[in-house]
C-alpha cells in the first residue's frame, strides 16, 4: 500500500527530474496495469467500522472512511434493498470531481474514460454486470493543479446478506489521462 499511495509523488518527482535536465517538457507517464485488479466493500451503513466501505481511485485500493479521509466512493445497501455508490461529493457536499458514469459498454470493450457526464452528486445504482467508468477527486499530491485519475469498475457480485459488493477495477495512474486498456503506455 506504500508505494501505491506516493506514486504519483514519485511520478511527479521523476517528471520534474527529466524537465530540469532538458530532456523533456512533457511528464513521464506511468504504463496501466497489465490486467485488472479487483476489491470488496461492506455497507458505509450497516458494515463493520473495521472494513473498508470506500474505495480511493488515487491509490486504487478499499479504505475504511473513518481512518483514510481520501476516497472517491463509497457503497450502501438502502433500506428498500437497492444497491448504491455514492460519489464523494453526494456524501460530504464537498466540490469534489470525482464521479459514476454507466456506460453501455463491456468492461473490456471502455477503453477510453468519458470526458463528462458524471453523476456527482447524487447516488447511482448499480446491478452485478454493470461497468461504469469513474473519475477521481483531485489528486491532493498535485495541491492546487488539477489532477484527477480515471477507471474503470465491473460490478462481479452484490452479496445482500454479508452487505458487500465485489467489483474488478482498472485505474490510468497517469493525471487527465482517459486511456483504458490494460498495459498502455499513453
Amino acid at each position: 500500500m506504500w508505494a501505491k499511495t506516493y506514486i504519483s509523488a514519485l511520478a511527479l518527482a521523476a517528471s520534474v527530474g527529466l524537465a530540469a535536465c532538458g530532456n523533456t517538457t512533457e511528464p513521464t507517464l506511468i504504463p496501466l496495469p497489465d490486467e485488472a485488479d479487483e476489491a470488496m466493500l461492506v455497507d458505509v451503513s450497516a458494515g463493520e467500522l473495521t472494513e473498508p466501505s470506500a474505495f480511493d481511485l488515487i491509490i486504487a485500493e478499499s479504505v475504511r472512511t473513518d481512518l483514510f479521509p481520501g476516497w472517491d466512493f463509497v457503497f450502501q445497501i438502502a433500506e428498500d434493498g437497492s444497491t448504491l455508490l455514492w460519489p464523494r461529493g453526494a456524501v460530504i457536499q464537498e466540490d469534489e470531481d470525482s464521479g459514476l458514469l454507466l456506460s453501455s459498454r463491456t468492461f473490456d470493450d471502455l477503453r477510453e474514460a468519458p470526458e463528462a457526464g458524471y453523476v456527482q452528486l447524487d447516488s447511482v445504482p448499480v446491478a452485478v454486470g454493470d461497468v461504469f467508468a469513474a473519475r477521481s477527486r483531485r489528486d491532493p499530491v498535485f495541491g492546487s493543479v488539477r489532477c484527477r485519475h480515471f477507471a474503470k469498475l465491473e460490478i462481479l457480485e452484490i452479496d445482500a446478506g454479508e452487505r458487500t459488493v465485489s467489483f474488478r477495477h482498472l485505474v490510468n495512474p497517469n493525471c487527465e489521462k482517459r486511456t483504458l486498456v490494460p498495459g498502455a503506455e499513453e
